[in-house]
Order: structure tokens, then C-alpha cells, then sequence
């Protein structure tokens, strides 16, 4: 009995183990490689960190990726470190994508790194983890406008976003912004930010100047009152015109900090008043604008 009694006892982490050996893998759609086709604004960023927890490189990119809707893939990145902001990065290699809308990159020019993809909204976006012999990355892409101008990204612009604080180009804790972007639509930008490293938190005007290519990707070159010099990168996402405008944003000192977010319209576009407006459900507002004026002054 004992002999017995002790297989049985033997057996059992056995059966407990074998479902958690087991993985389901999920099947269905419809997707191909064609299924993400066309160029599209990424964000990736990229952590490098000892077993015991210490960072030892961090890396943050804004751009553009083209898929030709077979195999091939072509990355256009700005990237900043904890040493260089504002260096330009191409990638280039192959893909393909399951029928579950799974699939793989694999980059094989101007780096060698390996990302998972999985796509979203019919193929209109996707977000990738992935990693070479540096880094670890996540980052996601979505379609990008079909083309761009300087006055595409114009107005102002609520910013936040997430990053590190750096010493001697290390990191040394975290950092964080948010705030307003201000573009008039030709080269001038201003940018009131809050910006909080570790337990601090300061307040910072930058004006400078900008440019946005036909492609969508962009730069600007900034100053504080004291003379400090900034980097910051632009990938448009979405231009639509009032309210819907969103681009991708990094923003670097180099050897302070890297901060990576987003900018999304808060007012709309300078030229997109109620009366140039022909969409009708902005006419009826301006006339409702119209009557109450004219009640309130009769």
C-alpha cells in the first residue's frame, strides 16, 4: 500500500504540469502580407537593462515605415540615445503576416533586430515588440496621411509623454511632460511645458523653428531662455483637419533627458473657422453662433 500510494502521490504534479505545457494558438482571420500595405508613422522606443536592474542603454524613435504589401519593409527612424538626439536611422528588410493577422519583421540592413507584429483595424495599424543585440522594443504604427505639408501641422497642439532623465548621458531616474505646442503653419513653434524629472518639476517656454516634409516627418530645433538647445521630431498620423490632426513627438536635451508622446489638435486648425468650414453640420453651428449674437446685442 505504501508503494502504491507513493506513485500515486508521484503522479500528481504531473497531471497539474501538463495544462500549463499546453498553449492554444489562436486561428481564424483573414490577413496577409498585403493586408498592411502602404507607409505607415511608427514610435518604437528601447530599453537595455542589467539582470539587476540597472539601465544601461535607452533609446526612443519617431518615422515612418513603408510595407510593399508582399515581403519587403523600409524604416526611416529619428532617433535620440542617452549620448545623440535628432540622428537619422534607416532600416530595411522583409516581413510577413499570418492568417490570425500575426507576423513577423525582420530587419536585416542598417541593423539586425527581430519584431513580432500584430495588426489591428483591418491592417490600419499595428503594434511590434521585438529586440536586437541591444535593445528590447515595443512600439506601434498607424497609417500615415498620404502626404504633408509645414501648414498640415499648424495650431496648437496638446503634448505629454514619457521618458528618462539623464546624467553624463546614463540614465538617472524618470522623466515625464506635458503641455501645449504652438506651429503657425509655416516655421515658427513655441512649446509652454511642464517637464518632471525624479521629485521635480519645472516649467519651461522653447521657441524655435520647424519643418514638416511632404512624407509626414518632421523636425524642430529649440531654445529656452537660458540658452539651451533641444531636438524635437514629428511624425504625423493623422491630418485631419479640425480637431483630429495627431502626430507622434519626441523631445530631447541631449545628455538630460528623452521624452517620447504624442500631440493631438486642441483647437483645430487656424484657417478652420465655422465660416470656411463647408461641412454642414458646421454651417448650422455657425448660424446657431449667428442667432445667439444677435439675441444677446437686440
Amino acid at each position: 500500500m505504501k508503494h502504491a500510494r507513493s506513485t500515486v502521490l508521484f503522479s500528481l504534479p504531473c497531471l497539474l504540469a501538463a495544462p500549463m505545457l499546453a498553449q492554444t494558438t489562436i486561428g481564424g482571420g483573414s490577413c496577409t502580407s498585403a493586408t498592411v500595405k502602404g507607409v505607415y508613422a511608427v514610435t518604437i522606443t528601447g530599453r537595455q537593462v542589467t539582470t539587476s536592474g540597472n539601465f544601461t542603454n535607452v533609446f526612443q524613435a519617431n518615422g515612418s515605415a513603408t510595407f510593399d504589401g508582399l515581403n519587403a519593409v523600409a524604416v526611416a527612424l529619428t532617433t535620440d540615445t542617452g549620448s545623440l538626439a535628432g540622428t537619422p536611422l534607416t532600416w530595411s528588410g522583409t516581413y510577413s503576416v499570418q492568417a490570425n493577422c500575426a507576423g513577423t519583421v525582420t530587419i536585416a540592413t542598417g541593423g539586425s533586430a527581430t519584431f513580432n507584429l500584430a495588426l489591428y483595424a483591418a491592417g490600419g495599424d499595428f503594434v511590434l515588440t521585438g529586440n536586437d543585440a541591444t535593445y528590447s522594443y515595443s512600439g506601434s504604427g498607424v497609417t500615415q496621411p498620404a502626404s504633408c505639408s509645414a501648414a498640415t501641422f499648424a495650431g496648437v497642439y496638446t503634448m505629454s509623454g514619457t521618458g528618462y532623465s539623464l546624467s553624463s548621458s546614463a540614465v538617472s531616474g524618470a522623466a515625464a511632460l506635458s503641455g501645449l505646442l504652438q506651429l503657425d503653419g509655416q516655421s515658427v513653434i513655441t512649446a509652454n511645458l511642464s517637464i518632471t524629472q525624479g521629485a521635480s518639476t519645472s516649467t519651461v517656454t522653447l521657441t524655435g523653428s520647424y519643418s514638416l516634409s511632404s512624407n509626414c516627418l518632421g523636425s524642430a530645433a529649440l531654445t529656452d531662455s537660458k540658452g539651451g538647445s533641444y531636438v524635437m521630431g514629428f511624425s504625423v498620423y493623422s491630418a485631419t483637419k479640425v480637431y483630429s490632426s495627431n502626430v507622434y513627438v519626441t523631445l530631447a536635451q541631449s545628455g538630460k533627458f528623452l521624452i517620447s508622446g504624442t500631440a493631438h489638435a486642441t483647437y483645430g486648425q487656424p484657417t478652420a473657422s465655422l465660416e470656411r468650414d463647408r461641412r454642414p453640420e458646421a454651417r448650422v453651428a455657425a448660424k446657431r453662433c449667428r442667432f445667439v449674437y444677435r439675441r444677446v446685442w437686440a
